[in-house]
């Protein structure tokens, strides 16, 4: 069967037609399917656009909120020191001995340690500053009582964690050191005491208390004191002045192995700010940038045939320095370390004091990176004297804490 001319134009129209549709079904469909993502897209975009536009309106309650909680912690910072020395528990446990009828027999001055570091979350941190608890003990009877007090900090820029020393130079470091005491007074000086602790301009804290009662009206026993400090580049040291400050084997801290003229002699180079040291010191480290001519940072020993005193490196880094003073066979000797890797042990010669020379110099620019965090523990009863010397005004090398009869001039 024969088809007509009218029959195969019909039938190629047909085909043309559904040639058509399918390639616009074919093209057209990816077009329909962009367009509803388009418009997905743009719902959101509104969503977010509407939530954006009233937080906007609400700018000055949020900014108004920003200064009040960064108000309150400034606050609750300013209630802990900047530092955390032994002359500052000096100074406290002189304030107990002056002002109440309260005897203490023994005390250890502890040293600090690190327990958390501020950082860049954004939780709300809690020190711990728990009171803990204080027993009491009578020849009729036991008590156990305890007490908490915590301090609720709410970092401005982080919370606090328990990740170690930060590089960063503007963290704020959290340290807490004891102060185990063994005592006896009155029952009313007892709670003066306990009273002068709670109100104390630094942050201190009871953590432990024992109470013995004694046949002729006396009570003693141990009292475990805390103290605390958040400490940083941003928070310098106070200038403590101990020249007020018994000496001696009368004075409550010392013994028969403290010096009559140790702590009168801390202001012995206050004159143009400690300069003298400049040109007669015992020890000196210097810190340089990493380009210079010299290493980085360089440790030694003042005086002619000392080479072999001399420790260093060049790397452009944060470095740590240790000096330690302490008594060996009837004699003074200084040990100091460079990043707990290189050391050297000196005899001190000097009969009355141990000056050291820290000669910084000013950063050459922003990738210059030396820095030194120096440690100072002086377990002798010689007083040491540290000066500090050209270093950056605005971005400091030196980071000095202490521990002893140790005297900084910056």
């Amino acid at each position: 069967m024969k088809m007509t001319n009218s029959t195969k134009i019909a039938l190629l129209s047909l085909i043309g037609i559904l040639a058509i549709v399918f390639a616009g079904i074919y093209f057209v469909k990816p077009n329909i399917e962009e367009k509803r993502n388009i418009d997905v897209e743009c719902v959101e975009l509104q969503t977010r656009l509407d939530d954006l536009l009233r937080k906007e309106a609400d700018r000055p309650k949020y900014e108004a909120g920003i200064i009040e909680y960064e108000n309150k912690y400034q606050e609750v910072l300013s209630a802990f020191p900047a530092d955390l020395n032994q002359e500052i528990s000096i100074m406290f446990m002189q304030g107990i001995k002056d002002n109440n009828d309260f005897k203490i027999d023994n005390l250890e001055l502890g040293e600090k340690e690190e327990f958390y570091t501020l950082g860049t979350g954004g939780a709300t941190a809690t020190l711990d500053t728990t009171a803990g608890t204080e027993t009491a003990e009578t020849t009729e009877s036991t008590e156990a009582t305890s007490e908490e007090a915590t301090a609720e900090v709410a970092p401005a820029e982080g919370e606090l964690s328990a990740e170690g020393d930060s590089e960063d130079p503007d963290a704020l470091v959290c340290y807490r050191a004891s102060l185990p005491l063994t005592y006896y007074g009155s029952y009313n000086s007892l709670k003066d005491v306990v009273a002068y602790i709670d109100t104390y301009s630094d942050r201190m804290t009871v953590n432990n208390l024992s109470i013995t009662y004694t046949d002729d009206g006396i009570y003693e026993g141990d009292m475990g004191v805390m103290c605390y400090s958040v400490e940083g580049e941003s928070r310098p040291e106070r200038n403590i002045d101990l020249s007020n400050i018994e000496v001696g084997v009368d004075n409550i801290f010392g013994g028969s192995a403290a010096s009559t003229n140790a702590g009168t002699a801390l202001n012995k180079y206050d004159d143009n700010d400690g300069i003298a040291i400049e040109t007669s010191y015992d020890f000196y480290t210097m810190v340089n940038a990493s380009s210079s001519d010299v290493s980085a940072k360089v440790v030694g020993q003042n005086g002619a045939g000392k080479d072999s005193s001399v420790i260093s490196n060049s790397d452009n880094t944060i470095s740590t320095v240790n000096y330690e003073f302490y008594q060996k066979d009837g004699k003074n000797y200084c040990k100091y370390t460079l990043d707990d890797s290189k050391s050297y042990e000196a005899e001190i010669t000097s009969p009355e004091d141990v000056k050291i020379l820290v000669q910084s110099s000013e950063r050459k620019d922003e990738n210059d990176k030396v820095k030194v965090k120096i440690t100072i523990n002086n377990q002798t009863s010689m007083p040491v004297y540290v000066k500090v010397s050209g270093d950056d005004a605005v971005s400091p090398r030196v980071n000095i804490s202490k521990n002893g009869l140790v005297k900084v001039y910056q």
